[in-house]
């Protein structure tokens, strides 16, 4: 995937609540610093309303896509259920992640 978008497009940032759904088309990934996490790695997406949108990946996400072979101009649908705890006591986000490739691709 590449690495950026043009600086001409405005990107919003993907804050989902417990439920929530984003879909988009593949515009490419990115890497942010932040003052929580240092570097964030992002997904960019194109949303049905012609905004750009950034999800923040973590190694479930990233496996996730990487198992779908996601790839630019994929449709991806995100959903967060929420955080849930772990048997050990750590808590997660579970998401559930759906690609559809675009034709052609492999």
């Amino acid at each position: 995937m590449t690495e950026n978008l043009p600086a001409t497009n405005k990107v919003t940032y993907w804050q989902p609540s417990a439920g929530e759904t984003i879909a988009g088309v593949i515009q490419g990934s990115g890497i942010f610093k932040n003052s929580l996490y240092d570097e964030q790695k992002t997904l960019l997406l194109l949303d049905d309303n012609g905004s750009v949108v950034s999800v923040d990946l973590n190694r479930y996400l990233i496996h996730s896509l990487k198992q779908h072979n996601a790839a630019l101009g994929d449709l991806v649908t995100v959903t967060f259920h929420g955080k849930e705890q772990k048997n050990n006591g750590r808590s997660f986000n579970r998401y559930t992640v759906l690609v559809d490739k675009i034709s052609g691709s492999v």
